[in-house]
């Protein structure tokens, strides 16, 4: 086994215990995980957190469950810099692998009606799904098992099982102030 997966795992233990006393009941993690320097969980009351077994992460992840359910399955792998943001349903299967600077939200700001509103609808990443750098997965997303999602791709609607996703910017978007 890794030595820098095994010490990770056991200079996160101390955290474990203070997250696990701080939310008690809105938090289920395993006793033995190893999350890098910088992971941060934050679960707010009327939200739950899952976090599966054998979980690891360079560093830098943030999970936050604002409101709703945020569940990661068994044996995934975060990169450096992954954050994942629910307000109300986020669900990552077991055996996903997401590179560096992932951004994972369940929904987006609703300006029409003012500050403080949002539209939600859940995300669901299948079972052993990898996803490149730089990726961002909107809410709504529904991907299936064993996809590979490609680096800087934005994902928000159906990505079929075993699919290779990749994202093509075609299009260029100019502001009203520039000339043809």
């Amino acid at each position: 086994m890794d030595m820098e997966i095994v010490w990770r795992a056991v200079w996160t233990l101390p955290r474990i215990v203070c997250w696990k006393l701080r939310y008690r009941g809105r938090i289920a993690l395993p006793w033995v995980q190893s999350l890098g320097p910088g992971s941060r969980l934050h679960v707010r009351k009327g939200a739950a957190l899952s976090l599966g077994r054998e979980t690891v992460s360079r560093g830098g992840l943030t999970l936050r469950a604002e409101s709703g359910r945020l569940t990661v399955g068994d044996k995934c792998f975060f990169n450096t810099n992954c954050s994942v943001t629910c307000m109300e349903e986020v669900t990552i299967g077991r055996g996903c692998q997401f590179a560096n600077n992932l951004v994972i939200v369940d929904h987006d700001h609703d300006y029409r009606r003012g500050w403080g509103y949002y539209r939600s609808a859940p995300v669901r990443i299948g079972n052993d799904v990898w996803v490149g750098a730089n990726c961002v997965i909107l809410k709504g997303a529904d991907i299936g098992d064993r996809c590979v999602i490609a680096a800087g791709s934005v994902v928000s609607g159906r990505v079929e099982p075993g699919s290779l996703y990749i994202q093509r910017r075609e299009k260029i978007a100019r502001g009203s102030s520039e000339r043809q």
